[in-house]
Protein backbone atom coordinates (compact mmCIF):
# COMPACT_ATOMS: atom_id res chain seq x y z
CA UNK A 1 0.00 0.00 0.00
CA UNK A 2 1.28 3.32 -1.02
CA UNK A 3 0.69 6.49 0.54
CA UNK A 4 1.53 9.70 -0.45
CA UNK A 5 1.72 13.36 1.27
CA UNK A 6 1.89 16.78 -0.26
CA UNK A 7 3.85 19.19 1.99
CA UNK A 8 2.88 23.15 1.19
CA UNK A 9 6.00 24.88 1.46
CA UNK A 10 5.88 28.49 2.22
CA UNK A 11 8.06 30.91 0.14
CA UNK A 12 11.42 32.17 1.58
CA UNK A 13 10.47 36.02 2.00
CA UNK A 14 6.81 34.86 3.59
CA UNK A 15 9.10 32.78 6.04
CA UNK A 16 11.30 35.10 6.90
CA UNK A 17 8.25 37.95 7.86
CA UNK A 18 6.72 35.38 10.08
CA UNK A 19 9.75 34.18 12.43
CA UNK A 20 11.65 35.98 14.58
CA UNK A 21 14.62 34.69 14.57
CA UNK A 22 15.28 36.21 11.23
CA UNK A 23 13.87 39.94 12.57
CA UNK A 24 17.19 41.08 12.26
CA UNK A 25 17.73 40.92 8.51
CA UNK A 26 15.57 42.50 6.09
CA UNK A 27 13.89 40.30 3.18
CA UNK A 28 16.71 40.31 1.13
CA UNK A 29 19.04 38.99 3.38
CA UNK A 30 20.71 42.11 4.65
CA UNK A 31 21.21 43.21 8.48
CA UNK A 32 19.08 45.72 9.49
CA UNK A 33 20.15 48.56 11.81
CA UNK A 34 19.04 48.41 15.68
CA UNK A 35 17.21 51.07 15.43
CA UNK A 36 14.82 49.41 12.75
CA UNK A 37 14.25 46.22 14.47
CA UNK A 38 13.62 47.59 18.11
CA UNK A 39 10.61 50.55 17.37
CA UNK A 40 8.20 49.31 20.31
CA UNK A 41 8.17 52.36 22.69
CA UNK A 42 8.89 51.78 26.74
CA UNK A 43 6.34 50.83 28.86
CA UNK A 44 4.15 53.09 30.35
CA UNK A 45 4.54 51.65 33.76
CA UNK A 46 8.16 52.25 33.93
CA UNK A 47 9.47 53.25 37.01
CA UNK A 48 10.84 57.27 36.71
CA UNK A 49 12.75 58.09 39.81
CA UNK A 50 10.82 61.70 41.21
CA UNK A 51 12.39 65.06 40.24
CA UNK A 52 13.59 67.59 42.53
CA UNK A 53 10.72 70.19 43.13
CA UNK A 54 11.29 72.75 40.49
CA UNK A 55 11.13 75.95 42.42
CA UNK A 56 10.45 79.04 40.52
CA UNK A 57 13.07 81.07 38.84
CA UNK A 58 14.85 83.47 40.83
CA UNK A 59 14.42 81.69 44.10
CA UNK A 60 17.86 80.40 45.20
CA UNK A 61 18.42 77.38 47.59
CA UNK A 62 20.78 78.06 50.01
CA UNK A 63 23.91 75.13 50.27
CA UNK A 64 25.28 76.02 53.30
CA UNK A 65 22.92 77.11 56.41
CA UNK A 66 24.91 77.49 59.64
CA UNK A 67 26.49 74.21 60.47
CA UNK A 68 24.50 72.29 58.05
CA UNK A 69 25.46 71.99 54.18
CA UNK A 70 23.26 70.91 51.78
CA UNK A 71 23.51 69.65 48.14
CA UNK A 72 22.41 71.49 44.97
CA UNK A 73 18.64 71.95 44.98
CA UNK A 74 17.99 70.23 47.93
CA UNK A 75 18.50 73.44 50.87
CA UNK A 76 16.38 75.69 52.56
CA UNK A 77 15.73 79.18 50.70
CA UNK A 78 16.15 82.42 52.57
CA UNK A 79 14.09 83.67 55.02
CA UNK A 80 12.53 86.94 53.20
CA UNK A 81 11.03 85.00 50.70
CA UNK A 82 8.11 85.50 48.96
CA UNK A 83 6.37 82.43 50.38
CA UNK A 84 3.25 83.11 48.56
CA UNK A 85 4.87 82.22 44.87
CA UNK A 86 5.72 78.74 46.47
CA UNK A 87 3.64 75.57 46.06
CA UNK A 88 2.13 74.11 49.17
CA UNK A 89 4.55 70.78 48.83
CA UNK A 90 7.75 73.33 48.35
CA UNK A 91 6.26 75.34 51.97
CA UNK A 92 5.98 72.20 53.37
CA UNK A 93 9.41 70.95 52.32
CA UNK A 94 10.67 74.27 53.67
CA UNK A 95 8.89 73.88 56.87
CA UNK A 96 10.27 70.04 57.51
CA UNK A 97 13.61 71.88 57.24
CA UNK A 98 12.86 74.12 59.51
CA UNK A 99 11.50 71.37 62.36
CA UNK A 100 8.52 73.17 62.26
CA UNK A 101 4.92 71.62 61.83
CA UNK A 102 4.03 71.25 58.16
CA UNK A 103 0.30 70.45 58.54
CA UNK A 104 -2.52 73.06 57.50
CA UNK A 105 -3.77 74.93 54.04
CA UNK A 106 -1.09 77.41 52.08
CA UNK A 107 -2.49 80.16 53.61
CA UNK A 108 -1.59 78.78 57.43
CA UNK A 109 1.76 77.47 55.98
CA UNK A 110 2.64 81.13 54.35
CA UNK A 111 1.85 82.92 57.86
CA UNK A 112 3.82 80.32 59.69
CA UNK A 113 6.69 81.05 57.46
CA UNK A 114 6.42 84.47 57.45
CA UNK A 115 6.36 84.62 61.32
CA UNK A 116 9.70 82.38 61.52
CA UNK A 117 11.11 84.48 64.86
CA UNK A 118 7.92 84.71 66.14
CA UNK A 119 6.19 81.40 65.86
CA UNK A 120 5.31 79.55 68.86
CA UNK A 121 3.48 75.87 68.47
CA UNK A 122 0.00 75.64 70.39
CA UNK A 123 0.71 74.58 73.64
CA UNK A 124 -1.86 72.71 75.84
CA UNK A 125 -1.41 72.47 79.56
CA UNK A 126 -1.73 69.21 80.75
CA UNK A 127 -0.84 67.76 84.25
CA UNK A 128 2.73 68.63 85.83
CA UNK A 129 4.88 65.42 85.95
CA UNK A 130 6.52 64.76 89.61
CA UNK A 131 9.42 66.79 90.39
CA UNK A 132 10.95 64.58 93.16
CA UNK A 133 11.58 62.14 90.10
CA UNK A 134 13.25 63.94 87.28
CA UNK A 135 12.44 61.44 84.28
CA UNK A 136 15.69 62.35 82.50
CA UNK A 137 16.74 63.18 78.39
CA UNK A 138 14.23 62.02 75.98
CA UNK A 139 15.55 60.19 73.11
CA UNK A 140 13.83 61.21 69.41
CA UNK A 141 13.81 58.48 67.22
CA UNK A 142 16.63 55.98 68.60
CA UNK A 143 17.55 54.63 72.37
CA UNK A 144 21.03 53.85 73.44
CA UNK A 145 19.89 49.88 73.17
CA UNK A 146 19.14 50.40 69.62
CA UNK A 147 15.48 50.73 69.27
CA UNK A 148 13.69 52.47 66.43
CA UNK A 149 10.69 54.99 66.61
CA UNK A 150 8.86 57.10 64.41
CA UNK A 151 9.03 60.72 67.10
CA UNK A 152 5.54 62.55 66.97
CA UNK A 153 6.03 66.06 67.38
CA UNK A 154 4.24 67.86 70.27
CA UNK A 155 2.88 70.20 67.99
CA UNK A 156 1.37 67.61 65.76
CA UNK A 157 -2.35 68.96 65.07
CA UNK A 158 -4.13 65.56 65.57
CA UNK A 159 -2.20 65.32 69.15
CA UNK A 160 -3.18 68.76 69.84
CA UNK A 161 -6.85 67.70 69.65
CA UNK A 162 -6.53 64.55 71.37
CA UNK A 163 -5.10 66.57 74.43
CA UNK A 164 -7.16 68.63 74.72
CA UNK A 165 -10.19 66.12 74.52
CA UNK A 166 -8.08 64.48 77.11
CA UNK A 167 -8.13 67.29 79.69
CA UNK A 168 -10.74 68.35 79.46
CA UNK A 169 -13.51 65.73 79.98
CA UNK A 170 -13.62 63.00 82.90
CA UNK A 171 -12.81 59.71 82.44
CA UNK A 172 -12.49 56.64 84.80
CA UNK A 173 -10.04 54.02 85.32
CA UNK A 174 -12.59 50.63 86.11
CA UNK A 175 -9.41 47.79 86.23
CA UNK A 176 -6.00 47.95 86.22
CA UNK A 177 -3.36 44.79 85.43
CA UNK A 178 -0.44 43.67 84.45
CA UNK A 179 0.82 41.93 81.11
CA UNK A 180 2.52 39.27 80.92
CA UNK A 181 5.09 41.13 78.36
CA UNK A 182 5.64 43.98 80.65
CA UNK A 183 3.18 46.36 80.41
CA UNK A 184 0.22 47.48 81.69
CA UNK A 185 -3.72 47.01 80.79
CA UNK A 186 -6.10 49.80 81.98
CA UNK A 187 -9.81 49.44 81.45
CA UNK A 188 -10.82 53.35 81.09
CA UNK A 189 -14.44 54.33 81.09
CA UNK A 190 -15.40 57.54 79.26
CA UNK A 191 -18.28 60.17 79.51
CA UNK A 192 -20.08 57.51 77.37
CA UNK A 193 -21.55 54.39 77.58
CA UNK A 194 -18.34 52.67 76.22
CA UNK A 195 -15.32 51.17 78.53
CA UNK A 196 -12.30 51.06 75.84
CA UNK A 197 -9.30 48.88 77.22
CA UNK A 198 -5.59 50.71 77.10
CA UNK A 199 -2.43 48.85 77.03
CA UNK A 200 0.91 50.84 77.70
CA UNK A 201 3.69 49.22 77.12
CA UNK A 202 6.57 49.09 74.19
CA UNK A 203 3.54 49.83 71.89
CA UNK A 204 0.53 51.95 73.53
CA UNK A 205 -3.35 50.74 71.86
CA UNK A 206 -6.58 51.48 72.77
CA UNK A 207 -9.72 49.44 72.01
CA UNK A 208 -11.36 53.06 70.89
CA UNK A 209 -12.54 53.15 66.77
CA UNK A 210 -10.57 56.83 67.07
CA UNK A 211 -6.89 54.86 67.14
CA UNK A 212 -8.28 53.48 63.42
CA UNK A 213 -7.84 57.07 62.00
CA UNK A 214 -4.34 57.84 64.26
CA UNK A 215 -1.47 55.91 62.11
CA UNK A 216 1.39 58.08 64.22
CA UNK A 217 -0.06 59.64 67.57
CA UNK A 218 -2.32 58.38 70.40
CA UNK A 219 -6.28 58.81 71.35
CA UNK A 220 -7.48 60.85 73.95
CA UNK A 221 -8.02 57.63 76.35
CA UNK A 222 -3.82 56.89 75.61
CA UNK A 223 -3.25 60.25 76.68
CA UNK A 224 -5.35 60.19 80.09
CA UNK A 225 -3.50 57.23 81.38
CA UNK A 226 -0.76 58.69 80.22
CA UNK A 227 -1.04 62.23 81.71
CA UNK A 228 -3.36 60.64 85.03
CA UNK A 229 -1.45 57.36 86.09
CA UNK A 230 1.85 57.66 85.01
CA UNK A 231 2.21 61.90 85.10
CA UNK A 232 4.26 60.87 82.01
CA UNK A 233 6.27 63.90 80.41
CA UNK A 234 4.70 66.05 77.98
CA UNK A 235 7.09 64.86 75.31
CA UNK A 236 6.06 61.26 75.60
CA UNK A 237 2.37 61.92 75.03
CA UNK A 238 2.22 61.25 71.30
CA UNK A 239 4.60 58.69 70.85
CA UNK A 240 3.12 55.34 69.96
CA UNK A 241 6.51 53.60 70.46
CA UNK A 242 7.55 53.59 73.52
CA UNK A 243 11.45 52.75 74.50
CA UNK A 244 11.90 49.92 76.98
CA UNK A 245 13.89 52.49 79.20
CA UNK A 246 11.06 55.11 78.81
CA UNK A 247 8.17 52.06 80.30
CA UNK A 248 10.26 51.24 83.40
CA UNK A 249 10.01 54.95 84.28
CA UNK A 250 6.93 55.37 83.82
CA UNK A 251 6.06 52.57 86.06
CA UNK A 252 8.40 53.46 88.80
CA UNK A 253 7.99 57.01 88.61
CA UNK A 254 4.01 56.44 89.09
CA UNK A 255 2.59 57.58 92.16
CA UNK A 256 1.24 54.31 93.91
CA UNK A 257 -2.39 54.92 94.04
CA UNK A 258 -3.55 50.95 93.45
CA UNK A 259 -2.33 48.12 95.04
CA UNK A 260 -2.94 44.52 94.64
CA UNK A 261 -4.16 41.85 96.89
CA UNK A 262 -0.89 40.69 97.08
CA UNK A 263 0.60 44.41 98.40
CA UNK A 264 -2.38 45.34 100.42
CA UNK A 265 -1.90 42.01 102.54
CA UNK A 266 1.84 42.95 103.28
CA UNK A 267 0.65 46.43 104.55
CA UNK A 268 -1.08 46.27 107.70
CA UNK A 269 -1.83 49.89 107.27
CA UNK A 270 -4.33 48.84 104.13
CA UNK A 271 -6.33 46.34 106.95
CA UNK A 272 -6.61 48.56 110.21
CA UNK A 273 -9.80 50.34 108.78
CA UNK A 274 -8.62 53.88 109.84
CA UNK A 275 -9.49 56.85 107.57
CA UNK A 276 -6.73 58.06 106.20
CA UNK A 277 -6.05 62.19 105.46
CA UNK A 278 -7.06 62.94 101.79
CA UNK A 279 -4.73 66.24 101.89
CA UNK A 280 -2.58 65.59 98.64
CA UNK A 281 -4.02 62.19 97.79
CA UNK A 282 -5.77 61.48 94.36
CA UNK A 283 -8.65 59.49 93.53
CA UNK A 284 -8.15 56.22 92.88
CA UNK A 285 -11.05 56.07 89.70
CA UNK A 286 -10.31 59.39 88.02
CA UNK A 287 -6.66 60.10 89.34
CA UNK A 288 -7.34 63.55 89.57
CA UNK A 289 -6.99 65.19 93.09
CA UNK A 290 -9.59 64.80 95.88
CA UNK A 291 -9.36 67.87 97.02
CA UNK A 292 -12.89 69.51 98.72
CA UNK A 293 -14.88 67.20 97.12
CA UNK A 294 -17.04 64.34 98.64
CA UNK A 295 -15.68 61.55 99.32
CA UNK A 296 -16.46 57.83 100.30
CA UNK A 297 -14.27 55.93 102.82
CA UNK A 298 -13.15 52.22 102.37
CA UNK A 299 -14.19 50.16 105.66
CA UNK A 300 -10.96 47.81 105.49
CA UNK A 301 -7.83 50.59 103.70
CA UNK A 302 -9.91 53.76 105.28
CA UNK A 303 -8.50 55.33 101.85
CA UNK A 304 -11.02 57.54 100.22
CA UNK A 305 -12.75 57.90 96.56
CA UNK A 306 -14.98 60.76 95.19
CA UNK A 307 -18.55 59.63 95.57
CA UNK A 308 -19.20 60.64 91.64
CA UNK A 309 -16.19 58.52 90.70
CA UNK A 310 -17.52 55.49 93.12
CA UNK A 311 -21.03 55.63 91.47
CA UNK A 312 -19.47 54.93 87.94
CA UNK A 313 -16.91 52.19 89.06
CA UNK A 314 -19.76 50.85 90.98
CA UNK A 315 -21.98 50.77 87.90
CA UNK A 316 -19.19 48.97 86.09
CA UNK A 317 -19.07 46.36 89.05
CA UNK A 318 -23.24 45.74 88.61
CA UNK A 319 -23.36 41.91 89.08
CA UNK A 320 -19.97 41.23 90.15
CA UNK A 321 -18.50 41.14 93.92
CA UNK A 322 -17.72 45.21 94.72
CA UNK A 323 -14.10 45.85 95.73
CA UNK A 324 -12.56 48.34 96.93
CA UNK A 325 -10.48 50.41 93.88
CA UNK A 326 -7.58 50.80 96.43
CA UNK A 327 -6.44 47.90 98.28
CA UNK A 328 -9.15 45.36 96.30
CA UNK A 329 -10.45 44.05 99.23
CA UNK A 330 -14.58 43.58 99.79
CA UNK A 331 -16.19 47.02 99.93
CA UNK A 332 -17.83 48.50 103.11
CA UNK A 333 -18.31 51.65 103.88
CA UNK A 334 -15.80 53.20 106.84
CA UNK A 335 -17.41 55.10 109.91
CA UNK A 336 -16.44 58.36 109.42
Amino acid sequence: MSVSLSLELSSPSSSMQSSSIYSDYSQDGEPQSQSQVYTKSAPKFASKKSPFLKYPAGIQRLTRRGLCTYGINTGPVPDDTDWTKLTVAMLREQLVMREMPDHGKKAVLVERLENLETYKPEAVAIRDAPDDKPFGPISRNASSNGEKRFFVDMGDQSHISAVKKAMKEDMFVIKQSDDFDGGVSISVHGGGPDTYGVTIGSRTSCTCSSMMFRPRSNCKHIIYVMTHVFRAPAELLPQRTLFTEEVMKLFDRAPKIRFTAVEASMDPSMSDGVPKSKDGKSCPVCFKHIGKAETVCCGKCGNHTHSSCFGIYTRQYAGWSLTCPVCQGGWSVAAV
